[in-house]
């Protein structure tokens, strides 16, 4: 290993330790985002690694790069740390969060320059899926969304001539009332196959711009695949029993697993038509 590399790999594992050590009571909720009840970021702990994978599938090219850092990096390492002090004097770790993500660009700017930066800026991109979005702008986006799929479900039972009213959230069919709760909005799903689709259209063999369109899919596509479990619900209750449809059970945690496969399966389909030459 030459000189250079090892000033390099001393210098990135001090500043990893100091940055875990500034960003301790971060990482801390972060981590309290990701196992809670009904989070939407358990998905959080997967990124880094697939981060991680995709810096390693370049190695080859960046074996010939030669570092070559750059002090526009310390300028937004230092607007990364300021954004960190605000987000921690504020008591808004969601911006403190998301000042890890710059701090991380910067870093890879000081120490390695831009043309290794540029070569690694998807991997790096993706990190963004990682960092929880603030709680108030998640409840804003859940309630459109499960006002939405309550709406959706509700008419597509109703097409198929089951009795059933609506009043908001709360659904009531003959053998009883079902309330549309926080995981049934989709929101989970959506951020999910953002970073899904994300990924997804960066593997693909895709001109750039199909790349973005089939990534822009994953919005619909996730908010369709959501839609059907309602009825899938509203009918195991009908047919069977409230009970049989209750959270925990085997048909409710199995519809959520329907949601994930249908949905990757019309992103492949996406794909595949996109990938089609005219």
């Amino acid at each position: 290993m030459s000189g250079t590399k090892v000033i390099h790999s001393i210098g990135i594992s001090l500043l990893i330790a100091v940055s875990a050590f500034l960003y301790a009571s971060v990482i801390q909720w972060m981590y309290g985002r990701y196992t809670s009840i009904e989070s939407y970021y358990s998905h959080g702990f997967l990124i880094p690694f697939v981060s991680a994978f995709l810096i390693w599938q370049k190695r080859a090219q960046l074996q010939y790069m030669e570092p070559a850092g750059s002090w526009w990096g310390l300028l937004v390492v230092i607007a990364a740390l300021l954004l960190h002090i605000t987000g921690t004097i504020v008591y808004v770790y969601s911006v403190s969060g998301f000042s890890i993500l710059l701090l991380i660009f910067g870093l890879s700017l000081f120490l390695f320059g831009r043309q290794i930066t540029r070569s690694i800026l998807f991997p790096l991109s993706f990190l963004f899926f990682m960092f929880p979005l603030p709680e108030a702008f998640i409840s804003l986006i859940s309630f459109p969304l499960k006002m939405f799929a309550a709406d959706a479900g509700t008419w597509i039972v109703r097409l198929l001539g089951i009795p059933i009213l609506q009043e908001g959230f709360n659904i009531t069919i003959p053998n009883g009332k079902l309330l549309v709760g926080n995981p049934c909005s989709g929101l989970r799903s959506l951020i999910t196959f953002l970073a899904l689709g994300a990924l997804y259209a960066y593997m693909s063999n895709l001109p750039q711009w199909r790349k973005w369109v089939l990534f822009s899919l994953s919005i619909p596509i996730a908010l369709f695949s959501n839609i059907t479990r309602i009825p899938i619900l509203i009918l195991v209750s009908h047919y069977w029993s409230l009970e049989a449809a209750a959270p925990d059970t085997l048909v409710h945690t199995g519809s959520g697993i329907f949601v994930f496969v249908l949905g990757f399966a019309l992103l492949f389909l996406g794909a595949k038509v996109l990938s089609w030459q005219v």
